[in-house]
C-alpha cells in the first residue's frame, strides 16, 4: 500500500472507487485471495475467483466496518466467492460425474461444517446474521457492538439471544428467518 499512508486511507480510496485503489488491492491482497481460492475451490480457476473477489470488494467497499480488520473482511469476501464458485460448479456438473465433485469437496470435514454453518446463516435475516457474525466471529464485545448499533447492552443481548434461537430452529429445520 505504498500509495496510501495507512489502511484507513486505502479503504476510503476503495470506497471512492479510485482505480489506483483497485490496483493496490490486487497487488497487496492478491496473494491472500489466491491462497483462499486454492484452498476453498481446488481444481477451479483461481484467477476467476480472485477477479470476482476484487470486483465484489470494489463494489461493496462501503459495507466494510472500519472498526474491524480490512484484511479479515477481504479474506471473508474471497472465501465466499470461492464457495460460490464451488457451488456453481456443482450445479453445472451432470449427474453421475461425482469424481469432479469429490475432488472439489476433498478439503476435509472442517470445510464441510463451515459450509453448512454458512448455509444456516443464509436462512437468518441480515440483521440477525450480522449481529451473530459481529459478536462471535469478529469478536466484538457486547458493549462495543451495542455502542456501534446504538442499542443498550441489554437490548443487544436480547436480540443476539433471539438470533441464536432462530439459528437453532433453522438447524432443526423448524423455522425461517421471519418471525
Amino acid at each position: 500500500m505504498e500509495l496510501y499512508k495507512d489502511e484507513a486511507s486505502f479503504v476510503r480510496a476503495l470506497q471512492a472507487r479510485e482505480p489506483r485503489a483497485a490496483e493496490a488491492l490486487l497487488r497487496e491482497y492478491g496473494g491472500l485471495f489466491k491462497s483462499i481460492a486454492l484452498r476453498w475451490a481446488p481444481g477451479l480457476d483461481w484467477e476467476d475467483i480472485v477477479a470476482d473477489t476484487v470486483l465484489a470488494i470494489w463494489q461493496n467497499a462501503d459495507r466494510f466496518d472500519p472498526a474491524g480488520s480490512f484484511r479479515a473482511w477481504a479474506g471473508a469476501v474471497a472465501r465466499y466467492r470461492a464457495i460460490d464458485a464451488v457451488r456453481a460448479a456443482a450445479r453445472e456438473t451432470p449427474a453421475g460425474q461425482h469424481t469432479e465433485l469429490e475432488a472439489l469437496g476433498a478439503a476435509g470435514p472442517d470445510e464441510y461444517f463451515r459450509t453448512q454453518l454458512e448455509d444456516l446463516f443464509r436462512g437468518l435475516s441480515p440483521e440477525d446474521r450480522n449481529r451473530l457474525l459481529e459478536r462471535y466471529f469478529y469478536g466484538y464485545s457486547p458493549r462495543q457492538l451495542a455502542r456501534r448499533l446504538s442499542l443498550s447492552e441489554n437490548a443487544l443481548n436480547t436480540r443476539v439471544s433471539r438470533a441464536k434461537k432462530r439459528l437453532a430452529a433453522l438447524r432443526k429445520g423448524e423455522g425461517t428467518h421471519e418471525e
